[in-house]
């Protein structure tokens, strides 16, 4: 999905989109579309631009294997300080050629027949370039991103991991364990709230696992939190404080008002 709409919002800006990919039904509808133009066996020699989006476990293979590749080679991975560690013990350097970038956008779906060049419009795109990356790559990438829709900041890959496992990647994990807890009989009995927070526990397992597995240090960090912000709602429940309860509640809603509507 991540990288047929960035084909289709890219697509006055290339001469010819290659895809790379394994599934014989995503590459048959991306070639019917229109989303590519051919599908390869290999990353053309001689493509300005390679964008990897693939599962997070397979990223820096590829960011190893192109770094020697005169094109500029972006992955769509949500964890950045990790893939970092990865590419660096390979090479024991970081490609020049290699710009991380991380799309906030996205469906709980996949695969190119729900792709949208629009889906980046008005969205975040984090880039995580290291020090050696000209800055002229770093401006072309994020004039790519910008195509799109998207609105482009830097940060450092390891800021990135904290705060993302903060915002994205804790999120998912608890539309997940609250799902394990729902009855097939309860599903009759919802409304907007469970399809609010539920909407995301429809997100692919292998692509999640992946982003849990990468971000570990930081997303338990962020579930300790969690934990203790539930167990201070569990106290004052148990006790019968609705007072605490209130000003839980009261300083939860002032700082969900502090952000942006999703």
């Amino acid at each position: 999905m991540i990288g047929a709409s960035f084909a289709t919002a890219l697509r006055p800006r290339f001469d010819r989109i290659s895809m790379l990919e394994p599934d014989d039904g995503h590459a048959g509808h991306a070639l019917s579309t229109g989303q590519a133009d051919e599908r390869v066996e290999a990353v053309p020699e001689h493509a300005d631009a390679v964008l990897l989006a693939c599962p997070s476990d397979q990223i820096a293979g590829w960011v190893v294997r192109l770094a020697a590749h005169p094109g500029l080679v972006l992955d769509t991975g949500s964890v950045k300080g990790a893939l970092v560690r990865e590419v660096r013990n390979a090479l024991g350097h970081l490609p020049t050629n290699w710009v991380p970038c991380h799309p906030i956008a996205g469906l709980e779906r996949t695969g190119p027949a729900v792709a949208d060049g629009d889906l980046f419009r008005d969205r975040k795109v984090i880039l995580t370039p290291g020090p050696d990356v000209a800055a002229a790559d770093r401006e072309r990438v994020a004039d790519w991103w910008r195509s799109a829709g998207a609105l482009v900041e830097q940060m450092d890959p390891e800021e990135h991991d904290q705060v993302y496992a903060r915002t994205s990647h804790l999120p998912h994990l608890l539309a997940f364990a609250y799902l394990l807890g729902i009855e097939e009989d309860d599903l009759a009995h919802t409304g907007g709230g469970f399809r609010d927070f539920s909407r995301i526990g429809g997100s692919d397992p292998i692509m999640w696992s992946g982003v849990f597995e990468r971000n570990r240090p930081a997303l338990l960090a962020a579930l300790d939190g969690f934990e203790r912000h539930l167990a201070d709602f569990r106290q004052a429940i148990e006790a019968g404080d609705m007072d605490r309860c209130r000003s839980l509640i009261a300083a939860a809603r002032a700082r969900r008002s502090g952000g942006s509507d999703p």
